[in-house]
């Protein structure tokens, strides 16, 4: 049985306002800061929903410094 790790490029910038219930419990550095997780429901903090104030949906390979609401944590 092969097992495949997910590889998680760290380097890239994280939105301070993207929040998903696993960052609470295992921290900001948590895969699902970097990589969408399956388990995971993001939300911005500024709007408390699934969309930014651009209204385009917050998970972590969309929440961009190409966002104009972005801001890097």
């Amino acid at each position: 049985m092969s097992l495949h790790l997910k590889v998680i490029d760290r380097s890239r910038p994280v939105c301070r306002h993207l929040r998903t219930k696993a960052m609470h419990v295992y921290g900001p550095e948590t895969g699902d800061a970097f990589v969408s997780s399956r388990s995971s429901n993001y939300q911005c903090l500024r709007t408390q929903q699934v969309t930014g104030p651009d209204d385009r949906l917050c998970v972590p390979e969309s929440c961009t410094p190409s966002r104009e609401c972005f801001a890097a944590r």
